[in-house]
């Protein structure tokens, strides 16, 4: 009787793991949008900074490195913004990585549960051969 409940525990196991992953495929889901969108918002920024660059190279005067350097100062702001945009891009790559980290050790889980279920499967039909 023992084996036939050990058997029910991990089917049961079986199923909410099956269920944890199917939850974890779809906040994976939400979180490549999130970097996606992170990833856009820093292109974007990153293409206005670079443009002010221009721009402000353009109306400096002097040397081309005096114009360039003032150039940089002017859009110094601009770069600080950029940079936050990356670090925030980063962040959502990480909870990318760490999501599918978190699939990945699901996945194990349920490979290990169906192995076990499979073992208490054989020894209840093993354990029923000589019964009568």
């Amino acid at each position: 009787m023992s084996g036939g409940y050990e058997a029910e525990v991990l089917a049961r196991q079986l199923s909410q793991l099956g269920r944890d992953l199917q939850d974890g495929v779809a906040h994976l889901g939400e979180l490549e949008e999130q970097a996606v969108d992170c990833e856009g918002d820093y292109r974007h920024l990153e293409a206005e900074y670079d443009d002010g660059i221009d721009r402000a190279f353009l109306i400096a005067e002097g040397s081309v490195e005096a114009r360039r350097a003032q150039s940089r100062i002017k859009c110094h702001p601009a770069r600080l913004i950029m940079l936050d945009a990356s670090l925030e891009w980063g962040r959502a790559k990480a909870r990318v990585r760490m999501q599918n980290a978190n699939l990945s050790a699901i996945g194990k889980r349920i490979e290990v549960g169906r192995s076990l279920l499979a073992r208490e499967r054989s020894l209840l039909s093993l354990g029923g051969i000589g019964e009568t």
